[in-house]
């Protein structure tokens, strides 16, 4: 479906512990939004073991935080289950990311105006992805410029907290199901470095939410009930 699809080879059983049970839920994930893995599919961590060639601890790790995003779900006794997304999730994780970015925009607008440089690097990142119709390499682009937003804040817990929404596993559902154009998304993150490089604290964090509503409004009318 996009760009960079997981191939599994010899040289991942090298690989550390944390970057194969990384790669083991990127393919995961991939293979819920493509639909072949679909709602109610029971995810059996042997068969996906030796589907990807990996030991249970990788495959067992990947669907614990996985079932953290709701894209799965863990059920006493019965294992773990791809679950139906709904416009319920959606809004309410994109609602509270809104609210951390927005109080982040304000408090970490002096750093970022300092050195906008971790922005820049990361619009670059967006717009070389779009360029290549990588969708995966856009969505990690997204993912550290906004977290470059929150980090400045230099409040460990809101970050904590923003890392605990999986937003790279959501704005990748949301990339992928809305069928959102690459370079508009890319180009969606210019204002907001213009923003910190003028200064303006409370057109960051304006920017910052209207960013958020517009994805807001894609799960709502592409997901279906």
């Amino acid at each position: 479906m996009w760009a960079g699809r997981v191939a599994w080879d010899r040289e991942q059983m090298v690989l550390p512990h944390d970057t194969l049970s990384e790669k083991v839920k990127q393919a995961i994930i991939e293979r819920v939004l493509d639909g072949t893995y679909p709602p109610g599919t029971r995810l059996l961590e042997l068969s996906l073991a030796r589907e990807f060639g990996v030991s249970q601890g990788p495959v067992r790790e990947a669907l614990r935080e996985l079932s953290a995003t709701r894209l799965v779900e863990s059920r006493p006794r019965r294992g773990t289950f791809v679950r139906a997304s709904s416009q319920e999730d959606m809004a309410e994780v994109y609602l509270v990311r809104m609210a951390l970015e927005e109080t982040a925009g304000r408090y970490g607008m002096e750093a970022l105006h300092a050195d906008p440089s971790p922005l820049r690097r990361a619009l670059d990142r967006m717009r070389a992805a779009a360029d290549a119709d990588d969708v995966r390499e856009l969505v990690r682009g997204s993912v550290e410029f906004h977290r470059a937003v929150v980090s400045a804040a230099g409040n460990r817990l809101l970050l904590e907290i923003w890392d605990s929404l999986h937003v790279e596993a959501r704005t990748m559902a949301t990339v992928v199901r809305g069928q959102v154009d690459l370079h508009a998304a890319a180009e969606m993150h210019a204002p907001l470095l213009d923003a910190y490089i003028r200064g303006d604290a409370e057109e960051c964090a304006r920017l910052l939410a209207e960013h958020q509503q517009e994805y807001l409004k894609l799960p709502q009318e592409t997901l279906g009930g």
